[in-house]
């Protein structure tokens, strides 16, 4: 269990019909928000960043198609996605404004970052998804996890979580060095086939089983690897209309 003084970290991405976009993730944040998905009311947020917040999660379920989640194309032109990423930046940045530093620790993994001229660190992350039936045996994959990413240096950012959208599934949220490119694909390259990978400013793949393929561990059934920007500015303007 992580220190009673420790900052809560949150997490701030969309993923579709959550109606969230904050999630818990360390041992602090589960215990003062009970849950790995966070309600803008609980946190003392403006109104003005509430409805932000609000409209960018609804904003974003538009960009699914919801009669083929599987794999039918989004319904968003390039234009549209461009505008979303950029209110979605300024959502982050009123978050990084309003929550204060000493008190919260809030990371980005919107994937909604801006390219800059300037190369930027990176966080390299891995989540990686294991059923299970109880928080034991999740601990004991963690471990079997960190052992088959010994040479990657990982570091655990929470204990294994149950993941709120599928019952018996536990996330196992990982930092992995070096953060660059050349890692990242080497991580990719641990399970063949079935990646589903985006090379743009910031790098994603996502790792779905398939015959005769494992990510790892046996029981591993789903994996996000990320090569991510650092946290942008503050903000300087507000929301709702004057």
């Amino acid at each position: 269990m992580n220190p009673a003084n420790e900052r809560p970290y949150l997490r701030y991405f969309f993923e579709y019909g959550s109606g969230v976009c904050l999630w818990t993730g360390n041992d602090a944040a589960q215990n003062r928000f009970g849950d790995y998905a966070i309600d803008t009311e609980a946190l003392p947020l403006s109104d003005n960043t509430r409805y932000c917040l609000q409209h960018l999660i609804a904003w974003y379920d538009t960009g699914l198609n919801w009669d083929d989640q599987g794999g039918g194309a989004s319904p968003w032109s390039d234009e549209e996605r461009a505008r979303f990423n950029v209110a979605a930046q300024e959502g982050f940045r009123r978050l990084v404004q309003e929550l204060p530093a000493e008190t919260y620790e809030i990371n980005d993994e919107s994937g909604t970052q801006a390219p800059s001229d300037t190369p930027p660190d990176y966080k390299l992350l891995a989540r990686i998804f294991a059923p299970t039936d109880n928080a034991e045996h999740a601990d004991k994959q963690a471990e079997a996890l960190l052992e088959k990413l010994a040479a990657f240096s990982p570091e655990p950012i929470n204990p294994p979580v149950p993941y709120w959208k599928v019952p018996g599934w536990y996330e196992h949220f990982l930092k992995l060095s070096p953060a660059d490119e050349t890692t990242f694909d080497a991580v990719v390259a641990l399970a063949g086939g079935n990646w589903d990978i985006t090379r743009d400013s910031e790098w994603d793949a996502v790792w779905n089983p398939s015959p005769g393929h494992i990510f790892l561990l046996p029981e591993v059934v789903w994996v996000e690897i990320m090569l991510i920007q650092p946290n942008p500015p503050s903000p300087d303007q507000e929301y709702l209309p004057s």
